[in-house]
């Protein structure tokens, strides 16, 4: 478990239980993010302590195993608590858990989010076979104006 300074909501990031995947694919459906791939085996969550002394999460993340692939996916910080450093946490937890390289798909408006932590946008061309099969439907996302990128973190 990782905690971060008292200073900001008290957090504390774990492994997903079994009991966490209702809520988690009820973030992701809030995202609007692809409803694949949710195992919660492979998630971690964000939390902090709620009323009553239980646990409300408040993020989460995970690293989906495809052969020879690993990708950074399915980052949700519910919107009362972004900009306080609770993504950021989350990736570096996420991150140590997986290997390198580390790829992600993300729209475009993200992309200086996820440069922040050293990862680079490269083409399509460039990307494993399974995240080029993701992308099949971009082009027609971009049709209405979602534009969607491939990331990758080699070190």
């Amino acid at each position: 478990m990782t905690r971060m300074p008292d200073s900001k909501p008290q957090l504390t990031i774990r492994p997903a239980a079994a009991a966490d995947s209702a809520q988690i694919k009820q973030m992701i459906c809030a995202e609007r993010l692809g409803p694949t791939s949710l195992d919660w085996r492979h998630f971690l969550v964000a939390e902090v302590p709620a009323e009553g002394g239980s646990a409300a999460i408040i993020g989460i993340g995970q690293v989906k195993e495809y052969p020879g692939c690993l990708e950074l996916g399915s980052l949700v910080v519910l919107p009362e608590y972004r900009g306080q450093g609770i993504a950021a946490a989350l990736i570096k937890a996420l991150e140590a858990r997986g290997g390198r390289p580390l790829y992600l798909l993300c729209r475009s408006e993200m992309e200086g989010f996820y440069q922040r932590f050293g990862y680079q946008t490269i083409s399509f061309w460039r990307a494993p076979l399974v995240l080029k099969l993701k992308l099949l439907p971009a082009p027609l996302a971009a049709l209405v104006g979602i534009h969607a990128r491939v990331m990758c973190k080699r070190a």
